[in-house]
């Protein structure tokens, strides 16, 4: 029975990131396609061998290219950073009010993983002091729930 609540709750941790990601994705596509990055390296091998005016052309022709993929890529981080990170904080927080030890602990466990991956797409992007910032909201919602909801939780245990 143990290893099924420790299976019920890695299976929560592992899909609701991608969940979150996919969902994401659904209704708001934002990550450029594939396509997209080969025509900007058929369009590099072309420059390569082009020569003169039309050298230039391709040239300026595939910088353009490549600034819409960064600024896509740059809204889609965005995107994912910030409804990733509050969502994965607010599904840790919940995961710590539910009472089944399987589903509470998956929920929490999968909360972290998709702040992580929330906070990954934009990392990058963060100053320093965004960071940290970041991360001294986490750390200190999860020791909110470690002194809080746990403490609450074997309180009412050995009361029990």
């Amino acid at each position: 029975m143990l290893a099924r609540k420790i299976i019920l709750g890695f299976g929560f941790a592992a899909v609701l990131p991608l969940l979150v990601h996919y969902g994401i994705e659904a209704f708001h596509p934002s990550i450029p396609t594939p396509e997209t990055y080969d025509e900007v390296r058929r369009l590099r091998q072309r420059e390569e061998q082009a020569t003169g005016d039309e050298k230039v052309q391709l040239r300026d022709q595939r910088e353009r290219m490549e600034a819409d993929l960064r600024t896509q890529e740059r809204a889609s981080s965005r995107l994912h950073f910030f409804i990733g990170a509050p969502l994965g904080i607010a599904v840790t927080v919940a995961g710590s009010l539910v009472g089944a030890p399987a589903i509470g602990g998956g929920l929490m466990l999968g909360g972290i993983f998709t702040f992580t991956e929330g906070c990954f797409y934009r990392w990058a992007d963060l100053e320093p002091v965004g960071r940290f910032l970041v991360l001294l909201v986490a750390f200190g919602v999860l020791l909110w729930i470690g002194y809080q909801r746990l403490h609450e939780l074997t309180g009412a245990r050995h009361a029990a």
